[in-house]
């Protein structure tokens, strides 16, 4: 049995790699030592698995799929030698985390201190980026995703959502009587002045919702910026209102520097997600950081 798996294992690297020479180096092994043990497999199953010529190494249709089933055992066997070294091993090691620009500049990297001095072997790679990262293909560990879950084969875990709110500074709402339906926003009332993220008509479109119906009101404004710390400033500096997650406000609210309005008309809170990629098992340094994470975004 145990002679059986060995050659499954032979025959799934001949079938990544290409080649029996290729194959037999990763493995360590004689190139005679590859050619036998698919001489085996072979008279066992008593199937071609292999046909070779002097210029091309090609499965058969068999071979094909019998690979799937020598692939799975063989991953699956790494997966628990992983498995067990994680569970020995003290948190080590680098990662990689991805996050939107502004909730990753302003509630992720805050919580990087705490959790370097809690592990200190761990190393962390935190990249901000509105792309939508492939966590498979760019060797990512962890994404926090703000919004509707896209990807089926990953595994997620939820963290408190996004809501949005429509602020003022107090001395704003001071000199401009504040707001009590998203019309009195719109560029044709130009009764408000808004800060925007860009000067663009689309980024000056803000979505509001009265009894479950869809207000989208094209607001009024002469300063537009993509950077939510940017904006803050521009709202303490009294140049407007603005539409934002909470998340990077609270404490100016709970200060009451700045306030809320139309919060009946505000839409429901985004689902924000931490995403990883679908392994049975993770290292112990990705599970605690996930474990960090979880508790202090939630």
């Amino acid at each position: 049995m145990l002679e059986r798996f060995a050659d499954m294992a032979v025959f799934a690297a001949i079938m990544q790699t290409g080649s029996f020479t290729r194959a037999a180096q990763q493995l360590e092994l004689s190139k005679s030592a590859v050619s036998k043990a698919i001489a085996r497999l072979e008279e066992q199953l008593q199937t071609k698995l292999l046909i070779r010529t002097t210029r091309k190494l090609s499965p058969t249709v068999a071979g094909l799929d019998f690979y799937q089933h020598c692939r799975e055992i063989v991953q699956e066997a790494d997966l628990a030698y992983e498995h067990i070294g994680a569970m020995r091993s003290t948190p080590s090691g680098r990662v990689t985390l991805t996050a939107p620009v502004n909730y990753g500049a302003t509630r992720i990297a805050p919580l990087m201190p705490e959790l370097l001095k809690r592990y200190p072997e761990i190393d962390i790679d935190l990249q901000l980026t509105n792309r939508v990262v492939d966590l498979v293909g760019e060797k990512v560990d962890i994404a926090i995703r703000c919004g509707a879950l896209k990807d089926s084969n990953f595994y997620f875990r939820k963290v408190a959502p996004l809501s949005i709110v429509l602020v003022g500074s107090r001395s704003y709402f001071a000199q401009h009587p504040t707001p009590k339906h998203p019309d009195e926003l719109s560029y044709k009332a130009r009764l408000h002045q808004c800060i925007t993220d860009s000067a663009r008509v689309t980024d000056k479109q803000w979505r509001f919702f009265n009894d479950g119906e869809l207000l989208q009101v094209t607001v009024n404004g002469r300063f537009a910026v993509s950077d939510n710390r940017a904006m803050r400033a521009a709202l303490l500096a009294d140049l407007g209102l603005a539409y934002l997650p909470s998340y990077s406000l609270n404490e100016l609210i709970n200060s009451g520097e700045i306030e809320t309005a139309l919060d009946d008309f505000m839409p429901q809170p985004v689902p924000v997600h931490l995403l990883y990629p679908e392994r049975k098992y993770t290292t112990a340094a990705v599970t605690v950081v996930l474990d960090y994470l979880q508790n202090r975004l939630s």
